[in-house]
């Protein structure tokens, strides 16, 4: 696994590569080759300083190789010099072996979104919620697809943990406003991140779709509920406009690419709880991956160290 690599132990393995793409060297002619690899423990970044131009056509059409090469640290992170790959049959591989899946279990997750929705009172939000969970594409995509490519939940059911985790902490805060609509809370945070079962695809590995690159998951998302919402005469205009509202500006900044900062308390709960779930997923995962650590390496999407004690 590549969990367990270490500075200079070989490696050889079946991976999955992610992303890859041609370096240009700074200083002599010439580039290498940067691959994102995966197996379900984790990720790390591969670098292949010398290959075959064959490499290159396997790469368009491929995406799982075993893998020999070098494990090395850079800036306190485990990367991997790979020196030659080998196409495998898509047939003789698990994929489970490859993609990372969320630490719950499926059961868990249902009994928690249960919990969740059997306490939404408005029947129009209900309603709603048990359209896009019973639907026989969305629903299974939504307890199925990752929560991002790599900042956080970027596994299997990840989008189902994180929506979850969101509500429930949206719920607690909600608590203490009574001027807060709880069902609209609840129900805005389950579906905030909706349109990432649009906006990735991740049956071998975590990508970007066409449509996801094109529009984003808040476009895809805002889609996706006016569509259902049409469904169900009863659902006011304004609770419409509410909810279209809540998953517009979850990411609550404009330099977030948020259309919309939050208007509603409802909304403002859901933007923080999303991002606190966000950062305190990093704070996990670093203590995680280093625990006899003082301080975590640099975290470029948190633009800082972490305190690990």
């Amino acid at each position: 696994m590549l969990s367990d690599c270490k500075a200079g132990e070989r490696f050889e393995g079946i991976l999955l590569v992610n992303e890859w793409k041609e370096v240009p060297f700074r200083q002599k002619p010439g580039a290498y080759l940067s691959m994102t690899c995966q197996d379900r423990s984790g990720m790390i970044q591969g670098k292949m300083w010398n290959y075959d131009p064959q490499v290159l056509v396997w790469l368009k059409d491929q995406d799982i190789f075993r893998v020999k090469g070098v494990a090395s640290e850079y800036r306190g992170t485990i990367d991997l010099t790979i020196e030659a790959i080998q196409i495998v049959s898509k047939e003789n591989v698990d994929l489970s072996d490859l993609l990372p899946s969320s630490p719950f279990t499926a059961d868990e997750l249902e009994k928690r979104l249960a919990v969740l929705i059997e306490k939404i009172i408005q029947p129009e939000l209900k309603m709603l919620m048990e359209m896009i969970l019973g639907h026989p594409e969305w629903g299974n995509a939504y307890r199925k697809a990752p929560a991002a490519m790599k900042i956080h939940q970027a596994y299997l059911r990840g989008l189902w943990e994180h929506s979850v985790r969101v509500a429930e902490l949206a719920e607690g805060i909600a608590k203490h406003y009574p001027g807060i609509n709880r069902d609209l809370v609840v129900t805005g945070a389950l579906l905030h991140d909706i349109g990432k079962i649009g906006e990735y695809s991740y049956d071998r590995g975590v990508k970007f779709t066409t449509e996801g690159r094109l529009l984003g998951h808040i476009i895809i998302g805002i889609e996706l509920l006016t569509e259902e919402i049409a469904k169900i005469p009863s659902f006011s205009r304004e609770q419409r406009s509410k909810l279209l509202h809540i998953i517009t500006s979850h990411h609550g900044k404009y330099e977030w690419q948020s259309p919309k900062r939050p208007k509603l308390m409802e909304a403002l709960v859901i933007h923080y709880a999303d991002a606190m779930d966000a950062e305190l997923y990093q704070f996990e995962q670093a203590k995680e991956n280093h625990p006899q650590d003082e301080w975590s390496p640099y975290i470029p999407s948190m633009e800082r160290f972490i305190y690990l004690k």
